[in-house]
């Protein structure tokens, strides 16, 4: 920490000012204690730059959130650490905050020893701050990350990543790669800022982005498993509106090569883009080698190769079966049931996880049942109406999905259709499940009159 820091209150109770004041006293290597009422801050703002603000919010206090989105708009400001101290503001409230960029909140009645261990952190976090935008000014001469944009430069990609994964592995800790892309729905893509923008919302201040492409772009998600990738894919979505969306595709990084990584980014991204709103994990183009060799060849094309093979072998008997044709078909087997066993774990079971917790907490009333395998279900119901989402793997390369509501023993099939199970992915899974929660209580609401 500095030397001296000076620590500013704002509050408009007098005596809450007086009382973090005498505690604060304790503080070392503290120089100033300034304060002011709300109304009065901005005021004392031009041209003084303190250490560490010190909020009272009371009452969800609109003028103390305005106070903070405000002051974070401001260059100067951007990373000025802000403790809020919260006194019967609503969740919501200090969700807000936090959002606008608050460090930390304390509730009231306050502590000696908790007001002075998190103004110590905050006093940290502005030295660390200072530390990592000096750090970044360098970089930006560098070449290596844009000045306009602050993401990483095409030219330092490769280096980035592999330094990134270098670090990953290190530690022994999880982590994931997007490789994303906009849609052909994209309005007027004419400069990559918008999106690259649009995906700084969507990503924590920990997560890199890196410029693969013109129009292509490497997010690094540290410490991220994949259910955690595709929740970020499905905020990016969200983010870029109904008028457009993007495609990815997505690694979690373990032992596999570098250059297989890009590899399999590259081939899961082409299939992603035969679709909108399409995340493919890449690591369905693995094969289970020891050396995590890449299985290229898109998984459509084996079958076709496989059905070829047949005709001609009907159609001339005397033609042998060779041994490769035969490891082939195997393979081919082996790795599709794979794949769609790592489908069941990153996309099926928690979507039927997070539809489950929902609605548990919404409706009470509501009995709930799933089941995860080559048939998973997912089941709601209430009051006689019952509606379910049935998910049937034929063992190859198409799933079989069910929706339907029953009301009295009519049963009503609403959709049936054979897909790709590669293409099902987060959103595609999850838009179907919520359409189908939805006509099943508008079901109920009109059994209800």
């Amino acid at each position: 920490m500095a030397d001296v820091n000076t620590v500013v209150i704002i509050s408009n109770r007098q005596e809450l000012i007086n009382q973090i004041s005498q505690k604060l006293v304790l503080l070392r290597n503290l120089d100033k204690i300034k304060s002011c009422s709300i109304e009065e801050a901005q005021n004392m703002f031009e041209g003084f730059n303190p250490n560490v603000l010190i909020l009272h919010c009371d009452n969800n206090n609109a003028q103390a959130i305005n106070l903070i989105k405000s002051l974070k708009k401001q260059e100067i400001y951007k990373n000025l650490p802000i403790l809020l101290i919260n006194e019967n503001c609503s969740r919501e409230v200090i969700i807000e905050a936090f959002d606008n960029g608050i460090s930390d909140v304390l509730f009231m009645p306050i502590i000696d020893y908790e007001l002075l261990i998190r103004v110590i952190w905050c006093l940290q976090k502005n030295e660390l701050n200072l530390s990592i935008e000096s750090q970044t000014n360098f970089l930006t001469t560098l070449g290596v990350v844009q000045p306009d944009t602050g993401v990483y430069t095409q030219k330092y990609c490769d280096e980035f990543l592999k330094n990134e994964i270098a670090q990953t592995r290190k530690y022994s800790q999880r982590a994931c790669v997007l490789l994303i892309a906009p849609d052909k729905k994209y309005p007027n893509y004419k400069n990559p800022k918008e999106f690259i923008e649009i995906i700084k919302k969507s990503i924590r201040l920990n997560d890199s982005i890196i410029i693969k492409d013109v129009d292509q772009f490497y997010v690094y998600l540290q410490k991220t498993k994949l259910n955690g990738a595709y929740s970020v894919f499905e905020r990016i979505n969200t983010n870029l509106g109904i008028d457009s969306g993007a495609n990815a595709g997505v690694v979690e990084i373990q032992e596999q090569k570098f250059e297989d990584i890009k590899e399999a980014l590259d081939a899961a991204l082409e299939k992603a883009n035969e679709n909108t709103n399409s995340l493919i994990v890449a690591s369905d183009f693995y094969s289970n080698t020891a050396d995590n060799k890449i299985l290229l060849e898109n998984p459509k094309n084996i079958i076709e190769k496989q059905k070829e093979n047949k005709i001609i072998n009907e159609n001339n008997p005397s033609a042998p079966l060779n041994e490769a044709q035969n490891n082939f078909d195997k393979n081919s087997v082996r790795l599709f049931n794979q794949a769609y066993q790592r489908k069941l774990k990153v996309v099926i079971a928690p979507v039927f996880k997070k539809y489950e917790n929902i609605l548990k907490i919404k409706r009470q009333d509501f009995a709930i049942n799933t089941y995860i395998g080559n048939k998973s279900l997912f089941s709601v119901s209430s009051n006689g109406v019952n509606a379910s989402m049935a998910i049937e793997y034929d063992g190859m390369q198409n799933a079989l999905v069910r929706l339907s509501i029953t009301d009295d023993e009519q049963k009503r099939l609403f959709e049936t259709e054979s897909v790709d199970f590669t293409i099902l992915d987060y959103r595609k899974v999850s838009l179907m499940l919520s359409e189908l929660i939805d006509k099943f209580i508008i079901v109920l609401r009109k059994k209800a009159q």
